[in-house]
């Protein structure tokens, strides 16, 4: 990739906002309550000017996975070569999220101060609470908590791009911060998920992933 995106990927801003718990706020966009789909694939068209390039459930999947985990398994395959530390570090997680999620049935306030700039497609559209990742003991002990009824308005393209989203995020609190705005994390979301990988060299990943994760996009964990 010629300089184009990694310059202007560079210039990302170091983002202020608090944090009011650590724990990771996955969006989706609602436009007069109707459920449209996880932010991140629209904020790369939106934000960035980049096409989502979806993986294809073009042949039946007899893995015994769920449609989801097998889409983001796929959308994953796009840094295999450039990073295979991260693709493995990410693909560990992807096996075990939907061991650790637990679902509830009432609405999640919206608490945390965790998206940075938001781009809606409408003004009469709003970012509604799916996923929070903090880890919980009860009812059961997990690490996402997740609205039932937005999960189940999704497809499994959307339900692929927020698992991403959310593993993304865990990887960047192995390192021992939580970012101060999922913003960086979104990012490099929707570069999988645009493939705008397929321009980068492994030099322009490791600059960009050495971005996202950078500590001056990061809050100490409390």
């Amino acid at each position: 990739m010629k300089n184009v995106l990694l310059a202007g990927l560079i210039s990302f801003p170091a983002l202020s906002h608090a944090w009011t718990y650590v724990g990771n706020a996955g969006n989706v966009v609602v436009c007069q309550d109707e459920v449209k789909g996880f932010y991140d694939r629209f904020e790369l068209d939106l934000r960035y000017g980049w096409s989502w390039d979806m993986e294809k459930l073009d042949v039946p999947n007899t893995t015994g996975k769920s449609d989801e985990v097998f889409l983001a398994e796929k959308y994953l395959k796009r840094i295999e070569k450039l990073n295979p530390m991260l693709h493995a570090r990410l693909a560990e997680y992807l096996v075990t999220f939907e061991n650790e999620v637990t679902f509830v049935k009432g609405y999640l306030p919206n608490v945390l101060d965790d998206a940075g700039v938001v781009v809606l497609p409408h003004k009469d559209c709003s970012l509604e609470l799916l996923i929070v990742q903090k880890p919980v003991q009860f009812p059961k002990k997990s690490l996402y908590t997740i609205n039932e009824f937005y999960w189940n308005k999704l497809n499994a393209q959307d339900r692929a791009v927020a698992i991403l989203h959310e593993i993304i995020y865990r990887v960047a609190l192995t390192r021992g911060k939580a970012p101060r705005s999922s913003e960086g994390i979104r990012l490099l979301n929707e570069v999988i998920l645009s493939n705008e990988v397929a321009k980068m060299t492994e030099d322009d990943f490791a600059a960009l992933t050495r971005l996202v994760f950078s500590p001056t996009n990061s809050a100490q964990a409390k």
